[in-house]
Order: structure tokens, then C-alpha cells, then sequence
């Protein structure tokens, strides 16, 4: 029984060490760590950029025209053409790489 009891304890103490208080902020990395997470999750980000191009721009098509036909309210990517072209810039577009400031930012 003390067996599990330790394992228990061992699992969830970083856990509880890891929480965070949602009155704290976030730590931010200084410039030498956040340059070296920058280039660890380029690859990452940009592998994920092109999945999300790729797959994501067909299926766009469709809402595209029927937005031609019936127009978006309130849409902040416009109707029709505009609302094709937004989605394709954001999910097509720049940046490729991760910037250490953007790393320094993240919540």
C-alpha cells in the first residue's frame, strides 16, 4: 500500500508544482531560451501550417459561394471571393517560423 501511495505522490507532485494561480502571469523565457524553443517549434508550426493548407482551403470553396449567394451578416472575412481570399491568407500566409518575441508572448 505505501508502494502506491509514493507512485501517487510522485506522479502528482509536478503536476501540483506545474499549477498556476490564475491571478499570476506567465513566466517569460529570456532571450536565449526563447530562441532555442523558437527553433524547436518551427518545424512543428510549419509542418502544421501546410496540414492546415492543404486540407483546409477545398472545404473553403464551398462557403465561399454560398456566401456569394447569400451574403454574411457580420462575417469579418467579408462574402464570397473576400471570405476565400481572408481564410487562404491566414492559413496559407505568413509566418512560416516561430520568432523568439512570439514565444515570449504566449500565454
Amino acid at each position: 500500500m505505501r508502494q502506491y501511495i509514493f507512485f501517487a505522490a510522485m506522479v502528482l507532485a509536478p503536476l501540483c508544482a506545474c499549477s498556476n494561480n490564475p491571478a499570476t502571469t506567465w513566466a517569460t523565457p529570456p532571450e536565449p531560451g526563447a530562441t532555442a524553443v523558437a527553433v524547436a517549434e518551427s518545424p512543428a508550426a510549419l509542418a502544421f501550417r501546410v496540414v492546415t493548407c492543404v486540407a483546409r482551403t477545398p472545404l473553403l470553396i464551398v462557403p465561399a459561394a454560398a456566401s456569394t449567394v447569400v451574403p454574411f451578416s457580420k462575417s469579418k472575412g467579408g462574402s464570397g471571393g473576400q471570405y476565400l481570399l481572408s481564410n487562404v491568407q491566414d492559413d496559407c500566409g505568413p509566418p512560416y517560423i516561430v520568432t523568439p518575441s512570439e514565444v515570449a508572448n504566449e500565454p
